[in-house]
């Protein structure tokens, strides 16, 4: 049975202070340039989906063109496609240059704020004393960036498929008509089972792929202790050779890094799951719309 983990009550605490803090971004000083750049990357969202609705007419205009052999229209046809190519080769331009500026720019100011509390009241000398921390340095840097850009992304992500999802369950409604079956009239079959078949498998991605985030959050903690450790030992070199802590000190980095591997293979076991699903969905995804459709 998968094991599905629950926030906690401090883990919900934990990310409303989170969103209190990052999401400063959005109402302070900065807000006027997060506003533009959040129009700036949903416009560019649209202007990449009109290409890809274009190229889905195309294909029509194409394959009737070669069903009459008018040489004419498919030479017309052609030149329409590179048209296209050159349109959906911009469009993907503006958004990618949009949106990791976006990043940037938002990191910057989350950046700036955690340096800046970090400093404050010499936080940084009590957290190195009082050890309420584990890295401090490596949650600013690395964490700081990768809950920037994963939210971005993710959120990018999420938007354009909505919109690719309204813009061709339309046409997939009407293109694909109502199916009969035991004198029972289905409208829009395909759109409703294509809604079935996704709901269906990303059910299942999430019921696999949840566990992976704490695996992958404990095999992080564990590679930065790890790496802490060897550090430690680089800057207490001398007295490690003085007193003959040689031997404790390998065996302490061996300890170390067997808590690395045994959270590795947590999270190896995880994306195995994930693969075994996203795998064999890729088999079926080709061949699903041609069954759908072979009634028709």
């Amino acid at each position: 049975m998968t094991n599905v983990i629950v926030p906690t009550a401090v883990d919900a605490r934990l990310l409303r202070h989170f969103a209190n803090l990052s999401f400063g971004f959005w109402t302070g000083p900065t807000r006027r340039k997060a506003t533009l750049f959040v129009v700036g990357l949903f416009a560019c969202l649209l202007l990449n989906l009109a290409p890809a609705i274009a190229v889905n007419r195309w294909n029509k205009f194409f394959f009737d063109a070669l069903q009459n052999k008018d040489q004419r229209l498919i030479i017309l046809s052609i030149g329409l496609m590179l048209a296209l190519a050159f349109a959906s080769a911009l469009t993907s331009v503006a958004l990618l240059q949009t949106r990791m500026r976006f990043q940037l720019r938002w990191r910057e100011w989350l950046t700036q704020t955690l340096v800046r509390r970090w400093m404050e009241r010499r936080r940084f000398y009590q957290l190195s004393v009082l050890r309420l921390v584990d890295n401090p340095e490596a949650r600013i840097a690395e964490d700081g960036r990768i809950a920037i850009e994963l939210f971005v992304d993710f959120a990018t992500g999420v938007t354009n498929a909505l919109l690719m999802a309204v813009s061709f369950v339309s046409v997939l409604w009407f293109i694909g008509g109502s199916l009969t079956i035991g004198g029972v009239t289905i409208p829009g079959y395909l759109v409703i089972a294509v809604v079935i078949y996704s709901a269906s498998t990303s059910f299942g991605m999430l019921l696999l792929g949840r566990p992976l985030v704490a695996r992958v959050e404990a095999k992080a903690a564990a590679e930065a202790d790890f790496r802490f450790e060897l550090s430690h030992t680089r800057e207490n070199a001398e007295t490690i050779a003085l007193i003959g802590a040689d031997d404790a000190e390998r065996e302490r980095h061996y300890a170390r890094f067997s808590q690395v591997a045994l959270r590795w293979v947590a999270v190896i076991g995880r994306q195995a799951r994930m693969l075994f699903l996203s795998s064999g969905n890729n088999v079926l995804a080709p061949a699903i719309p041609l069954m759908l459709g072979a009634p028709k």
